[in-house]
Order: C-alpha cells, then sequence, then structure tokens
C-alpha cells in the first residue's frame, strides 16, 4: 500500500515537473518574441526618423546642386564611411557629383564615372531594386577588376516607373562592405528623392518655356 502510493506520488512530482518545464519553454519563447518585437519597433522607429529627417533636409530645395549636396551631405554624415556619386539626368545628360569621406578612394570616381552613362542610369532604373556591383558589371559596368577588388559597390535607381530620372551610387572600402541594412535605408527615401527631382525638372521645364519678361 505504502509502494503504491510512493509510485503514485512520483508519478505526480514528474507530472508536476514536466508542467514546469514545459511552462518555463513557453516563457522563454514569450520572452524572445517580446524581445523581437521590441528590436524590431526600435528599428522600424529609426528608419522612420531618418526618413523624415532625410525629407526635412530636402524640402523646399529648388537647384540640382543643392539637391544633390543636401543629399550627398546628409548621407555621408548618418551612414558609416559611405561614399557616393549621385547622378541626376537633365535633358537627357547626367550631372554627376562626388561625395566622399574616405581619402584612401579618392582615386574612385575618375575610375567608375565613365560608366555612369545614360544607358547605365536607365537600366538600374528599370530594375528597381538596389543594384549589387555583380548585376551592374552585367550591364556594361567594366571597371577595372583592380578597382571592383577595393571597393564594394551597389547603385539604386531614382523613378522606377517613367523616365529615368538619375541614380545614386554608393561605395566603400570591401574592409566594410554596404549592408544589407543600410542599402535598404537608403532604398527607402529614394521615391522622395526622385518626386523632389521630377518636380525641380518640371519647374525649370517650365521656366524655360515661359521665361519671365524683362
Amino acid at each position: 500500500m505504502k509502494e503504491e502510493r510512493n509510485i503514485r506520488l512520483r508519478k505526480v512530482v514528474r507530472k508536476l515537473n514536466q508542467v514546469k518545464r514545459s511552462q518555463k519553454k513557453q516563457i522563454d519563447i514569450l520572452c524572445n518574441d517580446i524581445l523581437t518585437a521590441h528590436a524590431d519597433f526600435i528599428s522600424h522607429l529609426k528608419n522612420f526618423q531618418f526618413a523624415a529627417d532625410f525629407y526635412e533636409n530636402i524640402l523646399g530645395i529648388t537647384n540640382s546642386e543643392q539637391l544633390a549636396r543636401n543629399v550627398g551631405e546628409y548621407l555621408t554624415t548618418n551612414l558609416n564611411d559611405i561614399n557616393m556619386a549621385i547622378v541626376f539626368m537633365f535633358s537627357g545628360r547626367p550631372q554627376i557629383y562626388i561625395y566622399s569621406t574616405d581619402t584612401a578612394l579618392e582615386d574612385i570616381p575618375s575610375q567608375i564615372g565613365p560608366y555612369m552613362t545614360p544607358r547605365m542610369v536607365q537600366l538600374v532604373c528599370q530594375t528597381g531594386n538596389i543594384c549589387t556591383s555583380d548585376q551592374l558589371c552585367e550591364m556594361g559596368f567594366f571597371a577595372s577588376p583592380a578597382v571592383l577588388k577595393k571597393i564594394s559597390l551597389a547603385a539604386i535607381g531614382l523613378n522606377t516607373a517613367g523616365p529615368a530620372l538619375g541614380m545614386l551610387v554608393l561605395y566603400r572600402s570591401t574592409k566594410e562592405p554596404l549592408s544589407k541594412c543600410e542599402l535598404t535605408k537608403i532604398a527607402s527615401v529614394t521615391p522622395g528623392l526622385s518626386t523632389a527631382l521630377k518636380n525641380m525638372q518640371s519647374s525649370e521645364a517650365m521656366a524655360n518655356a515661359f521665361p519671365p519678361h524683362a
């Protein structure tokens, strides 16, 4: 009788231990989910702030040089050691603005500049995606292997629907490759930049069509 009672007691204890382990596992999963959700929320908040500050930075600009300067200075200041070529299309011709923070890469603009053609801008815009160095090479971005080994390279088109308005060519030393997070963050503000550029082009076209009377 006593032995049976001990057997039942051991079964109850085992059952309780199983329940406790199951509860602990569920609590751990819940805690991890909460931490992940919190991290995602913070990340979204930071991205929202990045975009809000970017748009505030280009608000009210009426000429391409100032627009390129504000874009270049904002992105190079807020992203670690990033270098970039900003390409705006005007009357079918690319206007190229270089913003570099790494003195070790001062020779890069002259090496990649010849490939920033209207055709390249059009191809990058048509993809509607962030273009990697491999994709750019397939499009005809034939910088020397020595250059491509030296830099982590990507390009993002401006205006995926309608005429190609330009592109952002981003590069950094291969010692610190461009991250997916950084490129996604930049890509998130290109629609607003495209709109600003499009409005500016429309205003300039209108001004040229109807010059003020003397």
